[in-house]
């Protein structure tokens, strides 16, 4: 027996082999790739129809966009009846209307709708987060409530400074200026104004995990914050407007 060609013969049948099971590979592949393209055509063109029967039915005033008021009729629509509030109304218009025009385009609406959806995802956490620290049940976070929350949060009190900051970029109206008592003007426990509003919750708890007053050296604390940003991430992917979700 030629161990040689018989040798050679089975590297030959091998390789075959390998070139069959590469071509099944790719073929897949490819065959994966088309489904894709199909589906993601099948979605646009039903987010294309969905966003026209919108126009169709609640743009009464045939502008070929929507007002302030045709939009809250959508949003009510689109969650059972229920109206929005002004805080989540405003969340969702100022954010959707990039234009700066006060109504709504085709385009503008898309992200409107992707923007109440994401929201409505992160509803169920941020309405437990609010139960246990609104103490006031105002609907908003004030300097009391936000600052309980970072300490519950991070392991350990947060300085007045620390939180200030936080309310004052996502509080509705906070201005949260820190100069010294004695110059008469607002201090820390003073800014409490409007407080941080349920639409910019997330935003806030996602940014105290950035903040560098936010880093705590006991462990039972890093693990304790540790968790909760499990839960944030959890509740809607916060800092995305859309979230791949759109107009479903």
């Amino acid at each position: 027996v030629d161990v040689e060609a018989v040798g050679g013969r089975r590297k030959v049948a091998c390789f075959h082999s390998l070139c069959k099971m590469a071509g099944a590979v790719a073929v897949a592949v490819h065959r994966q790739r088309a489904m894709e393209q199909r589906e993601a055509r099948k979605q646009f063109m039903e987010d294309q129809l969905r966003m026209n029967r919108y126009f169709t039915k609640y743009d009464k005033t045939n502008e070929g966009t929507l007002n302030k008021d045709e939009l809250r009729a959508l949003l009510k629509d689109l969650n059972d009846g229920v109206e929005a509030t002004d805080d989540e109304f405003n969340y969702v218009f100022e954010t959707a209307d990039k234009s700066r025009t006060g109504d709504l385009s085709f385009g503008e609406l898309k992200i409107a709708l992707c923007t109440f959806k994401t929201y409505q995802r992160s509803k169920p956490f941020i309405d437990s987060v609010m139960h246990k620290y609104d103490e006031h049940k105002t609907g908003r976070l004030e300097f009391g409530d936000l600052k309980k929350m970072l300490t519950d949060i991070g392991g350990a009190e947060p300085s007045d400074e620390a939180v200030a900051d936080v309310l004052e970029r996502f509080g509705a109206k906070a201005k949260a200026k820190l100069t010294s008592a004695s110059g008469g003007a607002e201090t820390a426990s003073d800014a409490q104004e409007d407080g941080i509003p349920t639409t910019q919750t997330v935003h806030a708890i996602s940014y105290w995990y950035t903040h560098p007053k936010a880093v705590q050296d006991d462990e039972e604390g890093l693990e304790r914050g540790a968790s909760n940003k499990n839960q944030v991430e959890t509740a809607g992917k916060s800092g995305s407007v859309c979230g791949g979700c759109c107009t479903s």
